[in-house]
């Protein structure tokens, strides 16, 4: 009880910090997409616009269901994703200072170690990127944790317990799920050899088995329930094509040929350079196997889990590893007790890691620098998605507006809440499309000569609309990107 009241100013700091910085991405257009995609689905379940079983076929299930209780109790407008990564953020800073003062840091000590590693270049991406990274670094640190308990212990709660790690990894984030499966092959090597010796089978069955039951569950649920299921963040082919674009823009052509090991040759290099204290205790304490031992699978898992996401493209970009870096830094100031008499050997090289880990993101993911470099700037973000949230502001005050809010979820960011909104999955959106005919009091369609125009569905059902306007309409705001009509009339949008 002590230490957690002790950990309070810390938590309270890192969620005010992280509220601030969601808020500031928010306003610059710097949110990620999958982020605002969390943000809209949260908003439209909390309206109520949003079934049940959908809202339970959901993926990634753990951070979209606080977000949408979030949404819940929490007046309109307020902005439940970023309350929830600021949450997420100030447990996790909470739980790493008590930690640290548990290895035997002095509070000052522990406290300065929490927030270099709680603002680390990744873990500050992460913020940004929302509640699934930020789920994906705790449970990651847990998994981590976990690992050094199996090693030292081997009992039955040990075992358990990195069972349900690999489960929060799974319902986490995709790369979640890449992680949880890429650990498989090496978690004999974390058990100890005489459990292994004796029963080797019982314990694979007994860390995989919660994980492979609640996928098949989900799985069932989903198909009883359609929801948005594996799909509900950004396609794991989009996300995965839009990086790779990124890193040939960057650094051109493969360095080895093959991209697979591309991957695996950046994830070692941000370890390395995002988590150098880790490597210099690692080699001091190369002959103690209970502290070698997990710290080497988790670097394999990781590794293995980049591979796995390249060469499938099930899992969207791997970039949220990044965080990888920070977290095995944090297990291991927790978990190697000669660091305490090494205090100053250990800030030099976590703020050395928080340099380096500037410029491991740059290797993993160079249009996060980019982004940060323009907030820093004070530049915009993505200019249609600015559009977006300022045609979103522009809908505040009118109800029954016609928009494809599957194609630009930041509309619903910008208004603030999903309901007034007839969205692809309402009945006017269906019929609309369906008759070729609109009837509702506005709409909202985008240029399509833009990005977001390409894909929307009003623009393919009615191609002149944007253009043209319809017999009946006005328009009552337009940006670079939007349109908003009015219906002035009682006549009818025909497409062409």
């Amino acid at each position: 009880m002590t230490r957690a009241l002790a950990a309070t100013p810390i938590a309270g700091f890192a969620f005010i910090t992280a509220l601030m910085l969601m808020t500031l991405a928010v306003q610059r257009g710097f949110v990620s997409d999958d982020a605002v995609r969390l943000w809209a689905g949260a908003a439209a379940a909390g309206d109520g616009n949003v079934s049940i079983g959908h809202i339970v076929a959901t993926y990634p299930s753990l951070p979209f269901l606080p977000t949408v209780l979030v949404a819940l109790v929490a007046p309109d407008g307020a902005p439940a994703p970023a309350l929830v990564s600021a949450g997420l953020i100030a447990l996790i800073a909470g739980l790493w200072f008590a930690s640290f003062r548990a290895a035997g840091f002095s509070l000052i000590a522990a406290a300065v170690i929490t927030l270099l590693l709680a603002f680390s270049p990744a873990l500050l991406q992460a913020i940004v990127g929302g509640p699934a990274e930020l789920c994906l670094t705790l449970f990651l640190y847990l998994f981590g944790s976990a690992l050094f308990d199996l090693r030292a212990r081997g009992a039955t709660p040990e075992v358990m317990a990195v069972g349900l790690t690999l489960l929060g990894l799974t319902f986490s984030h995709p790369i979640g799920a890449a992680i949880a499966f890429a650990a498989v092959p090496f978690l004999l090597l974390a058990v100890r050899p005489a459990l292994v010796a004796s029963s080797a089978l019982n314990v694979v069955v007994a860390l995989v088995f919660p994980t492979i039951f609640s996928v098949g569950a989900f799985y069932y649920i989903s198909w009883v329930f359609p929801g948005a299921g594996w799909s509900f963040f950004a396609a794991p082919s989009e996300s995965m094509s839009a990086w790779s674009a990124g890193i040939d823009r960057v650094f051109g052509d493969p360095v080895t040929g093959l991209l697979p090991l591309d991957i695996s040759l950046a994830i070692v290099i941000t370890l390395v350079l995002g988590a150098p204290l880790a490597v210099v205790t690692l080699a001091m304490v190369y002959r103690r196997r209970t502290l070698l031992t997990p710290a080497l699978v988790f670097i394999a898992t990781m590794i293995t889990a980049g591979v796995i996401t390249v060469a499938t493209g099930l899992f969207g970009d791997p970039t949220a590893i990044a965080v990888a870096a920070p977290v095995l830094t944090a297990i291991i100031v927790a978990r190697v007790p000669l660091l305490c008499e090494r205090l100053w050997l250990c800030l030099f090289l976590l703020v050395l890691g928080w340099f380096g880990g500037v410029a491991s993101l740059a290797i993993i993911d160079p249009a996060t620098i980019t982004r940060v470099s323009a907030m820093i700037q004070g530049r915009a973000g993505d200019s249609e998605r600015l559009d977006a949230l300022a045609v979103g502001g522009a809908m505040i005050g009118h109800d029954g507006i016609l928009a494809d809010t599957d194609n630009a979820p930041a509309i619903v960011l910008g208004r603030g809440r999903a309901s007034g909104l007839f969205d692809p999955s309402s009945e006017p959106f269906g019929l609309a499309l369906l008759f070729a005919r609109i009837d509702t009091p506005f709409i909202a369609v985008p240029d399509p000569h833009s990005a977001t125009g390409a894909n929307d569905r009003l623009n393919k059902a009615f191609p002149a609309l944007y253009r043209d306007g319809a017999p009946g309409y006005r328009v009552i705001y337009q940006n670079t990107t939007w349109r908003l009509f009015a219906k002035s009339g009682g006549a009818h949008v025909s497409s062409d």
